[in-house]
């Protein structure tokens, strides 16, 4: 089922970034003769509009668009200037402006971040806006069973002092709590909490506990010395009108993080392989994807969880194809840039065998991730 969910949510996403190039393509008067969805071979003709052939392919993967003059100008073609012939070439993605070219180009780019963004956006104003939680200690979890819950802890409780040795330690930041409980394990402590608090503000009423402090001998995997876990961040809801605005905002921002770190690994990535160090965890392929995902369960969070895992795809998918490398769309600018300022036919023989290099570089990069995923999971 993880298996099944991942290949269509990706197969989605390839084909929203394909409808950003076929709208684009529209709109500037470019011929688009096939919108495939999966890859050839053909298994059913579905339609046409507007001149273009919407197939159902038998790889049921992804999707592709086809345009007139895509790999550049045909040579029979181009042997005939005159007559209908011209008229037909004019309707041609080489016979467009930059500026058009360009635009069709980027078109798959926009939609993937846009699609990031909205589903950010979705997600916000299911949970909330979110908080944080700043100089507060907050519960967010007590293990059954565990020394917390023996001393009488509750979730949604902030953690004010910290008791031993005769005085209490104030706490304002989760660090300081872990500091103060690693010098202290196997011993009862005093803690210090508050009252229940509504969102991020807290009763000025406390309770004082005694808690024991497991030693790592004692502590079952998984859990920690005191069994609680900490929130630094709350969900908060505003009014229908506020929450439209405040979800898209921060389905910007996170969208925006999200690509600052994608573009950090990649950095990374290509350092190591430089440097011959071996390609860590933080580089995963569609088999370490599959894998992550059934391990920390992923999906088991319903819809939103789904929309959440295909953001995070489509803005990854977004950033991947900005790349200046041929075959992706980021190359693709590069080089129409470059036929901008050089002579067109020459730049289009450069960038057939630029393309070649680019599949090869990046079916090697693939076969290299899918191969550390592999062993990641055996060794793990």
């Amino acid at each position: 089922m993880v298996v099944l969910i991942f290949i269509l949510v990706l197969s989605f996403l390839v084909i929203i970034h394909e409808l950003g190039h076929f709208l684009l393509a529209k709109k500037h008067g470019i011929q688009v003769d096939e919108f495939g969805i999966g890859y050839p071979p053909r298994f059913l003709k579905l339609f046409n509009w507007r001149g273009t052939l919407f197939s159902l392919n038998a790889i049921p993967f992804g999707g592709f668009v086809q345009m007139k003059g895509e790999e550049g100008e045909d040579p029979e073609q181009a042997a005939d200037q005159i007559g209908s012939n011209s008229k037909i070439r004019a309707n041609a993605f080489y016979q467009k402006s930059l500026s058009a070219k360009l635009q069709v180009t980027l078109a798959g780019i926009v939609f993937n971040l846009i699609f990031g963004v909205l589903s950010f956006a979705i997600i916000f104003s299911n949970l909330g806006i979110p908080q944080p939680l700043a100089d507060q200690v907050r519960l967010s979890m007590v293990q059954e069973g565990s020394p917390a819950a023996m001393a009488g802890l509750k979730v949604n409780t902030n953690i004010l002092a910290l008791y031993s040795d005769g005085q209490w330690l104030e706490v304002k930041n989760i660090t300081q709590v872990q500091e103060f409980v690693a010098a202290h394990l196997g011993q009862t402590v005093g803690v210090k909490t508050t009252l229940p608090c509504a969102e991020t503000a807290c009763p000025t009423e406390f309770t004082e506990h005694e808690l024991y402090l497991r030693t790592k001998e004692e502590t079952p995997e998984n859990e920690g010395a005191m069994g609680v876990q900490f929130q630094e961040t709350i969900y908060k809801k505003y009014p229908w009108y506020q929450m439209i605005f405040y979800s898209v905002w921060h389905g910007l921002q996170q969208s925006f993080a999200l690509s600052m770190l994608i573009l950090q690994t990649l950095g990374q990535l290509v350092g190591d392989l430089f440097q011959g160090k071996q390609i860590d965890g933080s580089v995963a392929g569609p088999i370490g994807i599959v894998d992550q995902v059934q391990r920390y369960g992923l999906f088991d969070g319903g819809w939103l969880s789904i929309l959440n895992f295909a953001a995070l795809l489509s803005v990854n998918l977004a950033i991947m194809n900005l790349l200046p490398i041929p075959a992706l769309d980021g190359g693709r600018v590069v080089l129409l840039i470059v036929e901008k300022i050089f002579k067109r036919q020459r730049v289009e023989k450069i960038a057939r065998y630029l393309n070649y290099a680019g599949y090869i570089f990046l079916l090697s990069l693939m076969v290299l991730v899918s191969f550390n995923d592999i062993r990641n999971i055996f060794i793990r």
